[in-house]
């Protein structure tokens, strides 16, 4: 068994559409009473295999960074989902960067903006398949300017990940899915900074299904 949970509700090419096709007739056999999903800062899991669509929303900060997912059972990175190619989108031009610590800069220019559009990271979606009954996490990895200062943090951390909304509940007035919004310190109060900002993501946004062919 398989679910999909993708950034569209429209099933587009045939790989996704076999598995949505084969997620639905299973789905109509099983019984009613299913574990459910866990998508938040304590655990990532699912009950069947379920491939989960992540889209690059925008950067803010002068590290370079990575995100990825851990498996929490091995502690081990299991996959890298998007990495910037410079810390922003006007890094080595000389250009003059406002800033405005501690404030939440989502969806404006301030503050080290890195973007598709500017070349801070290549590849707008992506996705990983998550296997039945493991335990995953996402990480942030970032890198100073320098490579002197190297820190990562985990989603696991409330103060490192704010987890906004569900894998299916589809458009909520600009955020489609779970929005996964990133403080890179992970500080406790008073040397956090609050604006997770510093890499933002969303996942899934629309449980695919298609019809059933009819059984013979």
């Amino acid at each position: 068994m398989n679910q999909i949970k993708r950034r569209s509700q429209f099933v587009t090419g045939i790989q996704f559409l076999t598995g949505a096709i084969a997620a639905g007739l299973v789905g109509s056999l099983a019984a009613p009473v299913q574990a459910q999903d866990s998508f938040g800062n304590r655990v990532v899991q699912f009950p069947v295999d379920t491939t989960v669509e992540f889209e690059f929303i925008a950067s803010h900060g002068a590290y370079q960074s990575s995100i990825g997912i851990v498996n929490l059972d091995t502690n081990q990175p299991v996959a890298v989902l998007f990495s910037e190619t410079k810390p922003y989108d006007t890094a080595g031009t000389g250009q003059p960067q406002p800033s405005s610590p501690g404030q939440n800069n989502i969806g404006t220019s301030v503050d080290f903006l890195g973007t598709i559009q500017g070349g801070t990271v290549r590849d707008q979606f992506t996705e990983f398949t998550f296997e039945a009954n493991t335990r995953y996490g996402f990480y942030l990895e970032s890198i100073s300017a320098t490579g002197q200062t190297r820190r990562t943090v985990l989603s696991t951390s409330d103060l490192a990940a704010i987890f906004d909304g569900a894998l299916d509940a589809g458009d909520r007035g600009g955020i489609t899915g779970t929005r996964i919004a990133w403080d890179d310190d992970g500080l406790p109060r008073p040397g956090k900074d609050s604006d997770f900002d510093d890499f933002v993501i969303e996942a899934g946004g629309y449980l695919v299904t298609a019809p059933c062919p009819p059984l013979r």
